[in-house]
């Protein structure tokens, strides 16, 4: 989850009470302090889960996702910048003889039940993903060396530049599960005689281990700075927890989150009851609409940016397969006016590398990118115009037509968090001449409609990762990369002579100009295979190698479009600055979840 417009309609309608909204909770006002000057200190977020049907199970149904990032404590964490920290790994090193990787964790991090973290925590936690995934795992085995280091053994060889932003392992950056927990499921699942019977443990694992609040809480199985101490229907209390490595460093007391929602988030913020939360303001409660209390502390461009992203294998497939289609539907689009109407705060993405700016200039030679072709940030409707010509459609009336007479028309399918984007982007492609249907479903039925196969033309979504490194945006098997579908189908495929994704359409094996900036196929050009090259990238050792595949898969992204990458959104923190100080001279809150890391690091007080 990468964005606030994403986080509130994906939830359920979970939002508080109208009376709780109107009247704010009795005693519950943000910032509050007892009578005594040096009593103790609270702070306020919200998160919209009703707390009881919360279940910190991973393998069950009900995960907190976005809370578990101020109840539980990373492996390492990443940064926008492309930064990482190795919050409780001391050591690793990788054997490229063994294809294994060995982590040694840090001491003084502990459970709130005083247990201390170590290697067996992530070790009986991976070893029941390993075992659920059986085949589909990439590890071969998981060696407990010692009570706090841990090896992977892998099936193949691991790229060591990657291998660092994985050492967290399964859903590497948090410390999820205690170890006693999934111990007794893992030693089943080892004695399991085959996968049918390890997939019937995974099912009872859901059914008979469910992590509800209260056994979090009663059995003391988070490891955050601030530890549950009671909850309602209302929120989740807690108190700072002393034996946490940072809790020396932290002034605020006590933190809450109060259950609340969509429009009744925005009524608890201009209301007072929220001190701080993730994102900027206007993205929770519009424009000018904030309290004079709050603002926007800590802002920064995300390692997110929102794409318009093509299929092709929908009803206008031989329209949108053509490259030059794709590159007048770039040339049509107005991104400093689609950028200006968004919802989100955000900057125009002004050249298409498939990666932010930021991401481009650290990892790729500006040289080599200063020839890549330039697409306009505003509309250039006679670019597009000679595009659309040179690919053998004319403009009949104020329609473009195919050589058959047939009108251009194209399927647009959303969940429905994009229809802000959606719209402009709509209304600039119909203004130009293409028939566009638009059609916004919600979150799961988009979910259901894209889980096999796409059946459309267009969507708009996310493109990036928490991880600022060049694979992550052009990853095969991942919604917000260059996705392409599962390995075992993209393998088949291509055994079988297809050079197109099952899953998009989408090209496989390519054509691409060996001379970078040459905008057509008429010079000298290479097969490339983006699957083989996703693989290789993978697995090489080498660092020359990495670079030069990223070059290159920039360069597919620039020549051939398989989306356009329109916004670089800008993320943030905001707060409560009457009640509350927030030091932002750090990049803790350059992050994912950056306000839950700033108050968890102490730089928040008050005042």
């Amino acid at each position: 989850m990468d964005s606030a417009e994403e986080f509130i309609t994906r939830r359920q309608m979970l939002a508080a009470s109208s009376a709780m909204v109107a009247g704010g909770l009795a005693g519950c006002m943000g910032g509050e302090t007892d009578d005594d000057e040096d009593g103790p200190s609270t702070i306020r977020s919200w998160q919209p889960t009703i707390p009881d049907e919360m279940n910190f199970n991973h393998w069950a149904g009900g995960y907190p996702w976005s809370q578990s990032w101020m109840m539980l404590e990373p492996v390492q964490r990443f940064f926008a910048d492309g930064s990482i920290a190795f919050e409780q790994i001391e050591d690793w090193e990788y054997d490229a003889d063994e294809y294994s990787v060995t982590v040694e964790f840090a001491d003084g991090w502990y459970w709130w039940n005083g247990d201390p973290i170590t290697a067996e925590d992530k070790y009986w936690f991976e070893e029941c993903a390993r075992l659920f995934q059986g085949d589909g795992s990439e590890l071969e085995e998981l060696i407990l060396e010692d009570e706090m280091t841990l090896t992977r053994v892998y099936e193949e060889p691991q790229n060591p530049e990657l291998l660092q932003y994985n050492l967290g392992g399964y859903l590497g950056a948090m410390q999820r599960i205690h170890r006693d927990k999934c111990k007794p499921w893992a030693e089943e699942l080892q004695d399991a005689s085959d996968q049918d019977e390890r997939l019937q443990i995974q099912e009872e694992m859901a059914d008979e281990m469910p992590l509800h609040i209260s056994t979090v809480m009663d059995e003391g199985l988070g490891n955050g700075p601030f530890q549950i101490v009671d909850y309602d229907t209302e929120g989740i209390y807690f108190e700072l927890f002393e034996d946490h490595p940072y809790a020396d460093q932290i002034e605020v007391d006590e933190f809450e989150f109060i259950l609340a929602q969509d429009d009744a988030l925005a009524q608890r913020i201009q209301g007072g009851d929220v001190d701080f939360g993730f994102g900027l303001l206007q993205q929770w409660v519009g424009e000018g609409a904030a309290p004079d209390h709050m603002e926007d502390v800590s802002v920064y461009e995300d390692t997110f940016m929102r794409k318009l992203e093509f299929y092709e294998q929908g009803p206008g497939a031989e329209h949108v397969r053509q490259y030059e289609v794709r590159r007048a539907i770039a040339h049509v689009l107005n991104l400093e006016h689609i950028s200006t109407n968004y919802n989100n705060e955000s900057t125009p993405r002004e050249a298409q590398t498939g990666l932010p700016a930021d991401v481009t200039s650290n990892w790729l030679d500006d040289d080599y990118v200063a020839d890549y072709i330039d697409y306009s940030v505003e509309d250039d409707e006679d670019a597009a115009t000679e595009l659309m010509e040179q690919a053998g459609y004319e403009l009949d009336g104020d329609e473009w037509v195919d050589e058959d007479g047939d009108v251009v028309s194209l399927e647009i399918v959303i969940p429905d968090y994009q229809t802000n984007l959606a719209r402009s982007i709509s209304d600039q492609l119909a203004n130009f001449g293409l028939e566009i249907d638009l059609n916004a479903l919600e979150s799961a039925t988009f979910n259901d409609r894209t889980s096999d196969n796409i059946d459309f033309d267009m969507t708009i979504g996310s493109h990036g990762a928490q991880t600022a490194h060049p694979f992550y945006y052009f990853r095969h098997n991942h919604t917000h990369s260059n996705e392409l579908g599962d390995a075992i189908d993209i393998e088949q495929a291509l055994d079988e002579g297809e050079t197109r994704s099952p899953y998009n359409g989408r090209e496989i094996v390519l054509e691409l100009p060996t001379e970078v900036g040459q905008e057509d196929l008429s010079g000298s050009t290479e097969e490339i295979n983006i699957f083989d090259l996703d693989q290789e990238w993978r697995t090489v050792q080498d660092e020359q190698r990495n670079r030069e595949i990223a070059e290159t898969f920039s360069w597919y992204w620039n020549f051939h479009l398989p989306g356009i990458d329109l916004v670089e959104v800008q993320s943030g923190t905001f707060g409560n600055t009457r009640d509350f100080e927030f030091d932002t001279d750090t990049s803790d809150w350059k992050a994912y979840r950056g306000a839950f890391r700033g108050l968890k690091r102490g730089h928040v007080s008050p005042r």
